[in-house]
């Protein structure tokens, strides 16, 4: 899935610029859907989609941190763009190589592949018309890939336009891990596709959701407990729905559901045993001035669907909890440019039996400092979150590396997941405007009681062997 893109602007040079992280000469088949090195442990993906890549501006890269028991970005780096060695295609100017990834085991070989949508790739006959690639994972990392198919909607065969890429899911079932399914966005339509896939990209199946709308993004998501993923499509500038509508195609699309929203995350917030629907919403009721139809709460929100036998919206989870920053027990006030939801994400932190939010709101002020960011967790209970007990994390924490400043924008991206292998999901954060715009992720490591500040560490751009004068914007796009 595309989480909220944060831009790197970069002058990379042609092939990979860091080595191939070092891996026990027999790895064990990897047990996780982003292990591409098949050693145990979760590697984090950092998209740069506005990188520069041998003078093209915007070409575009995406950079692997290999996991390990101290941390991403520990034991290896991997920068990877389109004039890397044995990766498809080449930099070209406004690719935005980067702009979406995803990861699963796409060749059911025990290593889990990248998939790195370019929404704005050229092809012959059709500008703009997208791609997505697929980098094969391997014992000795990620190398070669193959160019996922992209059929045209139309019977003319012109797909220009199409920005096929803008957002991409991928997921190796629970009751079929050897036939993983992929979803990729469109602004022409949606496209599912199932493997295996082979080598060169071939899917087992392919279709179009022809009858969805415009899509930015994509999710995968079991909400039924059906060991099979449903699908979730977000299609923004909805003229009933403008700040994002959520389709869930279950069985055929659906009518959006009747909350605003342009991110999700799938996990289960009530301990029930299926998967909830977690929709950000961080548009505001009011922007320039004009008030804003459909929009959910001043300064963004979050909605939380629970799921159930027959999905979504059934019952006595017809309607879903809404969350801001006016609800009692979460930190802060509700303000105007908040985007109190810009980002989430969805895992156990303090090992209770219930799935936690993790809410991006990078337009958080810190006294004076406008737009310097926080992160605010949102307990998960019985019968879903109510706000009480939510704790929030800035630069202004204790422990935290760096300062605070204007602009910041911490918690424009926010991902959970165990990327130490302890069994404590850690919280990554990325900060676009960190350094003015030089930008940076934080990891912050899981403990008994949830993410903890202390021995906290940040990843700048530097980080993969550049100078920090050539970045902007360095963020996350984070594999789920």
């Amino acid at each position: 899935m595309r989480n909220r893109t944060l831009l790197l602007t970069a002058a990379l040079t042609t092939g990979l610029l860091t080595a191939q992280p070092a891996t026990p000469a027999a790895a064990a088949p990897a047990p996780y859907a982003d292990d591409f090195n098949g050693d145990g442990y979760r590697d984090l993906v950092v998209g740069a989609p506005d990188a520069i890549v041998s003078g093209k501006s915007g070409a575009g890269a995406v950079v692997v941190l290999y996991g390990s028991a101290a941390g991403p970005g520990k034991a290896g780096k991997q920068l990877i763009s389109q004039n890397t060695a044995g990766v498809e295609g080449a930099a070209e100017t406004d690719d935005a190589f980067g702009s979406s990834v995803a990861s699963a085991d796409l060749d059911a070989d025990g290593y889990a592949d990248l998939l790195v949508g370019a929404p704005y790739e050229d092809v012959p006959g059709a500008q703009t018309r997208g791609s997505v690639t697929v980098v094969w994972g391997g014992a000795r990392g990620l190398r070669n890939s193959a160019v996922l198919p992209a059929p045209s909607p139309y019977e003319d065969g012109d797909a220009g336009g199409c920005s096929y890429g803008t957002g991409v899911a991928a997921v190796n079932p629970k009751a079929a891990p050897g036939r993983p399914v992929v979803s990729v966005a469109g602004w022409c339509a949606g496209i599912g596709l199932t493997g295996p896939f082979t080598r060169s990209g071939k899917p087992v199946g392919m279709h179009l959701k022809m009858d969805t709308p415009s899509l930015d993004d994509v999710a995968l998501g079991d909400l039924r407990r059906t060991g099979h993923p449903d699908d979730i499509d977000i299609s923004v500038g909805l003229a009933d729905h403008p700040s994002g509508g959520v389709y869930i195609n279950a069985s055929g699309p659906s009518e959006p559901l009747p909350t605003d929203g342009d991110n999700v995350a799938v996990g289960d917030v009530d301990g029930d045993g299926y998967g909830d629907l977690v929709v950000g919403d961080p548009s505001d009721t009011v922007i320039d001035g004009t008030p804003q139809e459909g929009t959910g709460h001043k300064g963004g929100q979050i909605a939380v669907w629970r799921g159930g036998p027959y999905g979504i919206g059934i019952g006595a989870a017809a309607e879903p909890i809404l969350i801001h920053q006016d609800t009692p027990g979460v930190p802060g006030a509700a303000e105007s440019n908040d985007s109190f939801g810009a980002d989430v994400s969805v895992a156990d932190v303090n090992g209770d039996g219930y799935g936690d939010i993790a809410v991006g709101v990078p337009g958080e002020n810190l006294g004076s400092l406008r737009d310097a960011g926080s992160v605010i967790v949102v307990p998960g209970r019985a019968g879903g979150p109510t706000g009480a007990g939510s704790t929030s994390i800035s630069q202004d924490s204790a422990a935290v590396p760096g300062t605070a400043e204007r602009g910041d924008t911490f918690g424009r991206t926010v991902r959970l997941a165990d990327l130490t292998k302890d069994g404590r999901p850690d919280l990554v954060v990325g900060a676009s405007g960190e350094n003015g715009d030089t930008g940076g992720i934080w990891v912050f490591k899981g403990s008994a009681t949830g993410p903890a500040t202390k021995n906290s560490y940040s990843v700048m751009g530097t980080a993969v062997g550049l100078p920090a004068e050539h970045f902007t914007n360095w963020a996350s796009v984070l594999a789920p």
